[in-house]
């Protein structure tokens, strides 16, 4: 009876050959290929209650379940599957300015104006001037409110065009 020997030198060459085509082909992925969709924002807030008041009373935002059962967590719809979650914990370190802010657009621009000064909720434009509108040189309104912890939040008109 013969037996046969089983060169294995090439074989390791084939597989160790196979395995890095295979790592190079994964490692050149290009991120366009991952398709990137804005799912939610997520905002540390110091009194949970008073800002979420303040995103569906002020901004109109509806409150949404909070899918983590968390108690220290509030969670509001951005419009179709975007969401923001309010998460009330420690403020140390947080440092909020305008240029980091939630825009957000609104159907109709002068009632949410409006609103605001019936509700003496203090807006500027972008240079940081009270109760001035500010017109893009898109011809788009805006305007900038504060939450509660300082959050810069930018409303504009942009729905009317849509």
């Amino acid at each position: 009876m013969k037996i046969y020997s089983f060169n294995r030198i090439p074989f390791y060459s084939l597989l160790l050959t196979f395995f890095i085509i295979f790592s190079l082909s994964v490692s050149e992925s290009k991120a366009q290929d991952f398709n990137p969709v804005f799912d939610h924002q997520a905002i540390v807030v110091s009194d949970l209650d008073s800002s979420a008041t303040f995103y569906k009373e002020v901004v109109g935002l509806k409150e949404i379940e909070n899918q983590t059962g968390k108690p220290t967590r509030r969670w509001f719809s951005l419009g179709g599957s975007h969401e923001l979650h309010l998460l009330a914990d420690e403020m140390e370190g947080v440092k909020v300015n305008k240029s980091i802010h939630l825009a957000i657009t609104v159907l109709n621009f002068d009632n949410f104006v409006d609103n605001l000064r019936r509700r003496n909720i203090t807006f500027t434009d972008w240079p940081g001037e009270e109760g001035k509108v500010t017109t893009r040189s898109d011809g788009i309104k805006q305007v900038y409110i504060m939450d509660p912890d300082g959050y810069s939040i930018e409303v504009n008109s942009r729905a009317e065009d849509l």
